[in-house]
């Protein structure tokens, strides 16, 4: 399916996606157990009157559910994908450090030997990368606003469906490269 030259490549970039998704899936595990260990008696933040936090914490949450969703659905989609491997992939960015400039001549010369197909696929690793960050994000949104709300109602309980629901994406959202560069290859 893909040359070992590309594989070689896109390892890393494949690593570190899956890296900051285990970081992000943690930071929703710690989220919880931090709850449930700092709420209880007397531990509430006193508030003369909080009534409007707990409608605007569900709002924000639910839009923070359905943007990563209609991202996540939007990003992948068939039509963005074919806008993807239809443009010309720029080489000097791709192995270009961001920070001082410098040209990785290694990268540059195992970028020149991949066909156009490989050059396009091993961009859109760094694609997936972006999609993956944000939505993680948005997930992760999910789980500090359920935390929010266990605290000002001091009841643990309330940060279950928000850190459920933010799970439960993340779980979805794991980054599969594999299925994606098979859905981008059957558009060509």
């Amino acid at each position: 399916m893909i040359s070992d030259e590309l594989n070689e490549l896109i390892r890393p970039v494949v690593l570190v996606q899956k890296l900051i998704w285990f970081i992000i899936v943690g930071s929703i595990i710690f989220y919880i157990g931090f709850v449930y260990f700092f709420t209880g008696e007397n531990k509430a933040i006193s508030s003369p009157d909080i009534s409007y936090l707990q409608p605007l914490i569900y709002i924000l949450a639910s839009l923070s559910v359905l943007g990563s969703i209609f991202y996540y659905r939007y990003a992948l989609s068939e039509s963005k994908l074919n806008q993807f491997m239809t443009k010309d992939v720029d080489i000097q960015s791709l192995v270009m450090n961001p920070r001082t400039k410098e040209i990785d001549s290694d990268k540059l010369a195992k970028l020149k030997s991949l066909s156009d197909r490989d050059t396009k696929i091993y961009s859109l690793m760094f694609e997936l990368q972006k999609i993956t960050i944000i939505v993680l994000i948005l997930n992760e949104v999910t789980a500090i606003l359920g935390s929010v709300l266990a605290f000002v109602n001091d009841d643990a309980a309330k940060i279950v469906p928000f850190a459920i629901a933010s799970l439960v994406l993340s779980f979805w959202m794991f980054p599969r490269h594999m299925p994606l560069i098979k859905k981008a290859d059957s558009l060509n």
